[in-house]
C-alpha cells in the first residue's frame, strides 16, 4: 500500500522512491569520498572516515526499506544520511557525543518523550558551548509528525566541557515517528570560535 502525502507525485510507489533514494545515497557518497580524498589526511584518518561513510550509507539505507513507509519519512531518512556524510567527511577535531537509551546516531525509542544527553569536551583547555544551526534555527529538525523540544539555556554559556539534555516530545504518541535533529557545537579559544561541528541523531519513535 502506497502511503500517500504531499510529495506522493514523485514516486508511483513506496518502493520506488525507496530504491530511488538509497542509490542517490549510494552515488552521493561517492562524491563525499572524494572530498575526503581532497583533504589529503593521513592514510589512517582517510580509511576511518571512508569505513564510516560506508556505514552512513549502509545503516541510512537499512532504515530507508525498514522504516520509510511514506514519502515524508523516507526523506527525513535520506536526508538524515546526508547530513551524517558530510559531518563524516569533513570529520570531529573535538568531542562530540548525544546518546540515549545506551544507543548514538541512530536510536530506537519507545512512544515516549526522548531524553537526549548532549556531551562535548573541547581540546588544549579550549572551551565549548552550543549555538543555533543557523540565524533561524536553533536545531535541523525534521520530524513526521509534530514534536515539542525543550533544552537548557545553559548550553549556550562556555564551558569547560558540555553535559547537558535535550527533550524531544512527540505530539500525537499514538503513531510511529522519525525525526532527525542536528545540535551545533562550537569549540573557542578566547572567546574566539576555532571550530564549529554538528552532529547528526536519527530518532526511530515505535
Amino acid at each position: 500500500m502506497f502511503a500517500s502525502d504531499g510529495d506522493s507525485e514523485r514516486a508511483t510507489s513506496i518502493e520506488d522512491y525507496q530504491y530511488t533514494c538509497s542509490e542517490f545515497i549510494r552515488d552521493i557518497s561517492k562524491d563525499y569520498k572524494d572530498w575526503v580524498e581532497r583533504y589529503q589526511l593521513a592514510p589512517e584518518e582517510d580509511a576511518k572516515r571512508r569505513r564510516v561513510i560506508d556505514y552512513m550509507v549502509e545503516n541510512t539505507n537499512k532504515l530507508i526499506y525498514q522504516y520509510g513507509d511514506s514519502i515524508k519519512k523516507i526523506d527525513i531518512i535520506m536526508n538524515d544520511g546526508i547530513n551524517k556524510m558530510a559531518e563524516s567527511t569533513a570529520g570531529y577535531p573535538f568531542k562530540i557525543e548525544i546518546t540515549a537509551l545506551d544507543q548514538s546516531r541512530y536510536i530506537m525509542h519507545d512512544k515516549k518523550p526522548i531524553k537526549l544527553n548532549l556531551k562535548s569536551y573541547p581540546r588544549n583547555n579550549r572551551q565549548v558551548k552550543m549555538t543555533n544551526y543557523d540565524k533561524d534555527n536553533i536545531f535541523l529538525l525534521n520530524s513526521s509528525s509534530p514534536v515539542d523540544i525543550s533544552y537548557s539555556d545553559k548550553s549556550f554559556d562556555l564551558s569547560d566541557y558540555l553535559d547537558e539534555y535535550i527533550i524531544i516530545k512527540p505530539k500525537n504518541i499514538d503513531f510511529e515517528d522519525t525525526i532527525s535533529i542536528t545540535v551545533k557545537i562550537e569549540e573557542l579559544d578566547n572567546n574566539v570560535v576555532m571550530e564549529s561541528r554538528g552532529f547528526t541523531t536519527l530518532l526511530i519513535v515505535r
